[in-house]
């Protein structure tokens, strides 16, 4: 064969090659796959194995497990302990389809104080959801679901002598539609949900404490468009919309006051993943909420969503995230307040089948209306054992702290509790 020949064949075999190369990237502008982080590689030999059970693909997990509580009650002095044993369900299938899904979640938990059994609460969710492709490029999905909680004794309203967790139930529905054509994509969702919370009773003396006030209906709608500069980046802009309508309004010096409140951010922002072991999405913008009665101050400010993730072995991820958002406390004289929270978490591959992990993370509220401030530490280990694909065991220590400042606050609400724990999972 003439050199000229070969030389014809190795540029046609190059071209080809370069346009298969092409093709393969610009089919995927948005995958994000060039590091695999510690808790997403898979281990086929210590992996749960799914079932199927007809056309869906099920994954199902038992647990059980305890944990001692050294602060039950959250309270800033003359803490009461226990030890919770906490037993559980949870199970998800989906359809494997070429085309088209629907699928389903489901979970139940019991938290059991073995002392202080007023304490014990039961958790239950369950989801069903669909995902319709109109075109390769066009899909549709929608999801509708409830939920039956118990809010943690942390969590502002119990930090005032109620005799046990305040309930609630959630109920509701999401809708999306997401478009990708090459270096174009555009998501949407639009939900809504329907909050109702049980009353309460004082420690003690039994008088109620009424929860009404916070009972809600909240829509709220998202959009993000985005265009890929490269198969490594790709920049966006987004934007949210959130209303929230109370079922009614409140006792404020005589007045009925209206919670009442339409809030949305604006924001731009980039979706990476670089040659330097990193990847994230980072959206900085600006945040506005409403109210409706003007007897309560609107809030605006500075919004940031951001998450970020560096792999500086095969065998170690770090995880960044930060964030700040208008929230609803559920303080009877604080409509919303403004959360400020950042933190870190790392993951390290010890042995194949054992993981080691730590995290800490700091929150600040400042309430709208008062002049209190909540500050948040919250810090913990977690080690995984898995045993071999049917059984995984761990065992966490976590503590997290509260401190409360502020002119008009009521009583001492700061407080510091620390879990200590070893559980189970199971997967049949």
């Amino acid at each position: 064969m003439s050199n000229l020949k070969r030389l014809s064949l190795m540029s046609a075999a190059a071209c080809a090659l370069m346009t298969s190369v092409a093709v393969a990237q610009t089919d995927n502008y948005y995958s994000r796959d060039k590091y695999e982080a510690v808790r997403d590689r898979a281990q086929p030999e210590f992996d749960p194995e799914p079932v199927r059970l007809g056309t869906f693909v099920v994954r199902s997990m038992l647990e059980a497990g305890l944990t001692s509580n050294d602060n039950v009650f959250a309270t800033p002095n003359n803490s009461e302990s226990d030890i919770v044993a906490r037993v559980g369900v949870d199970v998800s299938g989906t359809t494997d389809w070429s085309v088209h899904a629907v699928g389903f979640d489901a979970s139940a938990y019991r938290n059991e104080y073995l002392d202080l059994s007023d304490e014990s609460t039961t958790d239950l969710t369950a989801q069903v959801r669909g995902r319709l492709d109109a075109t390769r490029e066009l899909s549709f999905s929608a999801a509708a679901f409830a939920e039956d909680r118990a809010e943690p004794r942390t969590d502002f309203v119990n930090a005032f002598g109620v005799d046990r967790p305040i309930e609630y139930t959630r109920t509701g529905f999401t809708l999306g539609a997401d478009y990708q054509n090459d270096r174009i994509r555009w998501n949407n969702s639009l939900g809504w949900s329907d909050e109702n919370y049980k009353d309460g009773r004082a420690l003690g003396t039994g008088v109620v404490i009424d929860q009404d006030y916070r009972d809600r209906s909240v829509l709220d709608g998202r959009t993000r468009l985005s265009y890929a500069v490269s198969p490594n980046l790709a920049v966006y802009t987004q934007a949210t919309y959130g209303k929230s309508e109370y079922d009614n309004t409140q006792d404020f010096g005589g007045i009925q006051r209206s919670r009442d409140s339409t809030g949305y951010t604006v924001s731009g922002g980039v979706d990476f993943e670089l040659t330097a072991l990193v990847r994230g999405d980072i959206a900085v913008g600006y945040l506005n909420e409403k109210k409706d009665d003007s007897f309560f101050e609107d809030v605006s400010g500075l919004s940031i969503d951001g998450r970020m993730q560096w792999f500086p072995t095969r065998l170690t991820t770090f995880n960044f995230y930060a964030g700040r958002r208008v929230v609803d406390v559920g303080a009877f004289d604080s409509p919303s307040a403004v959360e400020t929270r950042f933190g870190a978490s790392v993951d390290h591959e010890l042995l194949r089948n054992v993981i080691l992990s730590g995290y800490a993370g700091v929150s600040n509220y400042e309430y709208e209306e008062t002049d209190r401030e909540d500050e948040n530490l919250e810090i913990g280990a977690v080690a995984t054992y898995k045993m071999n694909k049917r059984v995984h065991w761990e065992a966490f220590v976590r503590n997290r702290e509260r401190d409360v400042s502020g002119v008009g606050v009521f009583g001492d609400p700061s407080y510091g509790v620390t879990l200590i724990g070893v559980g189970i999972k199971l997967y049949p």
